[in-house]
């Protein structure tokens, strides 16, 4: 009987292996950055005011009750634990310093504002720490770079001008539709489960 315990402990580990995947947190937070760049190309004064200090935080919590659910359904599809793909530390994390955050430390929240990649970046950053996902946290790394670089260009285009700015707009959906090919590309290249 033990034998048979252990191949079961086996192929659940060979399962919650094969699903740690990054293909998931790429395409919502890619779409959520895409979604983000539109509002503040082609919204009016008034809707990116209030996107930049708003929408990811929000968008945040909404990406990440969508990666947990989704880990959820597909680990009670499989019939094993949710295992270190789990969503739920960072979500309710994220969800418990989110007020702490707006009373205590404000200026987190422009960060927003002024270099909006770098927000979608920490949030990748916490859950590349969590699974243990070194792509991940290239990701996030390279997230971060990309509103550090906005940051400057913003800070850059009060002397150079608006077309400094539209640059700094630019990094975003640019950052958007690369997550979304690299996710594309990651799933293409995973391997197939064999026909019976």
């Amino acid at each position: 009987m033990s034998g048979i315990q252990e191949e079961l402990a086996g192929l659940r580990a060979q399962v919650r292996s094969d699903r740690r995947t990054v293909v998931a947190p790429l395409v919502v937070f890619g779409v959520l950055v895409l979604a983000n760049s539109a509002v503040m190309l082609l919204g009016g004064a008034a809707a990116r005011h209030v996107s930049a200090l708003l929408y990811w935080p929000v968008a945040g919590a909404i990406g990440l009750g969508v990666l947990w659910a989704y880990a959820r359904r597909v680990a009670s599809r499989d019939g094993v634990g949710e295992g270190p793909r789990s969503y739920r530390p960072v979500t309710l994390g994220y969800l418990v310093s989110l007020p702490v955050l707006a009373l205590l430390f404000l200026p987190a929240f422009f960060v927003g504002v002024f270099g909006p990649l770098a927000w979608p970046g920490a949030i990748l950053a916490a859950i590349g720490f969590r699974q243990r996902s070194t792509t991940l946290k290239r990701v996030a790394k390279w997230l971060a770079f990309g509103g550090a670089v906005q940051l400057l260009l913003v800070m850059i285009s009060t002397a150079a001008g608006e077309a400094v700015a539209v640059a700094a707009l630019g990094l975003g959906p640019l950052a958007g539709l690369t997550m979304l090919a690299a996710a594309f590309v990651l799933v293409r290249r995973a391997p197939r489960p064999a026909d019976a």
